[in-house]
């Protein structure tokens, strides 16, 4: 588990669109099997241009590929990402 110790909140503002973007994992969602049980979201700060995709397994794998193809691919190396520092980002 990363702690980080406590300090005050601040707002992110990115500079240009698609320069910061925010990752989250959602779920665990009910399912049958074999179904997709998370949800991987990508917000960019500044225009708010979200991107979503079901996974059935969280895997640091999984995540770059999903990140690789969507974002990547489509905006280029952006300068920064912001995640809540899961063992799946690292």
């Amino acid at each position: 588990m990363h702690l980080a110790p406590p300090s005050e909140l601040r707002s992110l503002s990115s500079p240009w669109p698609f320069a910061w973007w925010g990752m989250d994992i959602l779920g665990s969602f009910p399912t049958r099997s074999g179904q997709n049980k998370y949800l991987i979201v990508t917000v960019d700060y500044f225009t708010k241009w979200t991107e979503a995709e079901p996974l059935a397994k969280i895997s640091a794998f999984n995540i770059l590929r999903l990140f690789k193809r969507n974002i990547l691919a489509r905006f280029g190396v952006p300068p920064a990402v912001v995640t809540d520092n899961g063992t799946q980002f690292t």
